[in-house]
């Protein structure tokens, strides 16, 4: 036999393999096919969305929201029993309902609703910190520390804005 006749034989005698036809899919597994589809899609949009962008990463951080204004009846208090109903012998005396105790140009007396540690911006006084409570001090009413009486009186009452700076 010539090498013309074996490669021949080899050719003529290989079979190709019949392709198998695709199974046919009833309704209800092709739409089944389908959703598998669109939630891999999905899937992949979500990853997407977690990751952060280029611009995301490269934003300029956002600054709190700045807080509104106010206007509150101001008053002054000090230490002595004409405020606080205590006497300079007292254990409590300079004592504040957080358990601070007062400070010249620091402490400040707020109403329930505003936390202990609270800082004020008070407009033509600075900033003060919400350490203690008072009987008469309601909403809308701040009572400053100050360390005389005759100070105090002079104080008065007056109405001044403050913006909360921190909570």
């Amino acid at each position: 036999m010539s090498t013309m006749t074996i490669a021949c034989g080899l050719l003529c005698t290989q079979q190709q393999t019949p392709e198998k036809p695709a199974p046919i899919l009833t309704a209800d597994q092709a739409a089944l096919q389908r959703a598998n589809q669109r939630i891999k899609t999905l899937e992949d949009e979500v990853e997407a969305l977690r990751k952060p962008s280029q611009t995301q990463t490269k934003a300029k951080p956002k600054r709190p929201a700045k807080q509104p204004t106010q206007t509150y009846e101001v008053t002054a208090y000090t230490n002595g029993a004409e405020s606080t109903g205590k006497s300079a012998g007292d254990p409590e005396y300079g004592v504040t309902a957080s358990g601070a105790r007062t400070k010249t140009g620091h402490t400040i007396a707020c109403p329930p609703s505003m936390a202990f540690g609270t800082r004020l911006n008070i407009e033509g006084i600075g900033v003060r910190t919400c350490e203690d409570r008072g009987g008469a001090i309601t909403e809308g009413h701040i009572d400053l520390y100050v360390t005389g009486v005759s100070e105090a009186r002079a104080f008065g009452r007056q109405r001044l804005k403050a913006e909360i700076i921190t909570k």
